[in-house]
């Protein structure tokens, strides 16, 4: 039996996920509220893309948020949002790594807002939000489908860092050797390649038994 969610739990949900960062077209909003019903209560909600679509349309009406004037399927929060949170130097989540989640959009939007509230300029963001959707999708890809813990922090030296870890499903190393999927070192997984060229450094680290991948990497920001 689906979860019941409210009208209003249904709108908390949403505008939680718009002061967070995030932005997307309706059918991303759909997956995130399943994801975080999922994870927070292990069940999927009762809602439905027609209800999300509504909900949305009445934020818009209240000024809560808005459309990309580019793409009008984007959904996003303005500058005059009144919903709009402190941001930090530091943000710390945990998303499901399943690809029916949409986990790499989330991360790519949650971590452009972060960057974008802490001024770095807009060709940077880009290249960190490539090489960290790469690192997200190896997540999904090689994960459990489980939860994916994600940390972004901006230091004193200006240097940008993010960790990730998750859960790795069962895989015959020697298989995926054959098939390229890992180097002879069994710690590069394709998309390594992308996130060494634009972060100054990367180091993932898979755990003796296999089950937990811990992904590290920075980037100066001056």
């Amino acid at each position: 039996m689906p979860f019941p969610l409210s009208r209003t739990e249904l709108e908390k949900e949403v505008k939680t996920l718009f002061s967070n960062g995030l932005s997307g077209n309706v059918n991303d909003f759909y997956s995130w509220v399943f994801m975080e019903t999922q994870r927070k209560f292990k069940d999927n909600p009762n809602t439905t893309l027609e209800t999300i679509t509504s909900l949305l349309e009445d934020l818009i009406k209240d000024e809560i948020i808005t459309t990309n004037p580019l793409d009008p399927r984007e959904y996003l929060l303005p500058d005059t949002s009144p919903i709009i949170r402190k941001m930090g130097t530091t943000e710390q989540f945990v998303i499901l790594g399943a690809l029916p989640y949409n986990p790499m959009q989330y991360v790519r939007a949650r971590l452009d807002y972060f960057l974008k509230r802490n001024g770095i300029q807009e060709e940077l963001r880009m290249d960190l939000c490539i090489a960290t959707v790469e690192a997200v999708e190896n997540a999904a890809k090689y994960g459990d489908g489980g939860g994916v813990e994600v940390i972004f922090q901006i230091d004193k030296h200006k240097t940008f860092s993010i960790e990730m870890i998750n859960t790795v499903k069962d895989f015959n190393l020697e298989d995926d050797i054959q098939r390229g999927k890992f180097s002879s070192t069994a710690t590069l997984m394709r998309g390594m390649m992308v996130m060494q060229k634009l972060f100054d450094s990367v180091d993932l680290e898979i755990s003796d038994n296999r089950k937990q991948a811990i992904l590290k990497a920075t980037r100066k920001l001056t």
